[in-house]
């Protein structure tokens, strides 16, 4: 008959799609995606609290060199207003002394605030990597149920994807071509029976244009459903 291969290949088709649906929901995977979750999280923080801690660490050195660098250069000028007598000149080195104290004092909170990160960094990094470690211990837990689980499943996912590759062969080129779009597009089934007598469609329901019952009119017709695109036939028996 026409459409007894479609129809047997779509029914195999429904019968992997609720395996697959069921195995996407099933509490094994539920945890170990939660489990994978916390534990990439807690690495992730890991991760930018070391890369934060190393560029807080850069900067703190380069901060307390300049300070250095600074203390340096204000050493230079002790003592050098004894023997100034012009006013303006007094009045320039005060002013750069002053200034480079300023910077001086500006780069040294900088640093402590620096400092006072870094500490705070390791404390959360320590809370973390327990964290971590906590995870990691759930998430292999979860992941030995999960690939149980996997195992357990596949071998009749496999038997059907078999069935179906080999059913596939035996499909009308423009059935199968029809059917993978409506299965895309999540219009499962894609093949439904035409109801004659009410002209309506035998999934949405819904009555179908006067064109298209011109199409389906005999056994072993078959026409796109206008309202909601699925394939109506009517059988041959």
């Amino acid at each position: 008959m026409k459409f007894d291969t479609i129809l047997e290949y779509q029914s195999i088709d429904q019968e992997l799609l609720a395996l697959e649906s069921e195995f996407a929901k099933s509490k094994e995977r539920t945890a170990y995606v939660a489990a994978k979750s916390k534990l990439e999280a807690a690495t992730d923080t890991v991760n930018k609290l070391s890369q934060e801690a190393a560029d807080l660490l850069a900067n703190y050195n380069k901060l307390t060199a300049r300070a250095e660098e600074l203390k340096a250069r204000l050493d230079e000028f002790d003592g050098i207003l004894e023997g100034v007598a012009d006013v303006n000149e007094a009045d320039y080195y005060v002013k750069q002394i002053a200034a480079i104290s300023d910077e001086i004092a500006a780069l040294e909170r900088d640093a402590s605030r620096d400092n006072e990160r870094i500490d705070g960094i390791a404390a959360d990094y320590k809370k973390t990597w327990e964290q971590g470690i906590k995870a990691s211990e759930v998430y292999k837990a979860a992941l030995a149920t999960f690939n149980k689980y996997y195992a357990e499943t596949q071998p009749k996912v496999k038997e059907l994807k078999t069935k179906l590759a080999e059913l596939k062969k035996s499909v009308p080129a423009e059935f199968m071509e029809a059917y993978e779009s409506l299965r895309a597009a999540k219009k499962m089934p894609a093949f439904v029976r035409y109801n004659v007598e009410a002209g309506t469609c035998g999934r949405c329901f819904m009555e179908v244009s006067a064109d298209t019952r011109s199409k389906l009119r005999n056994p072993g017709d078959y026409a796109e459903c206008p309202n909601c695109r699925r394939i109506l036939f009517i059988p041959e028996n």
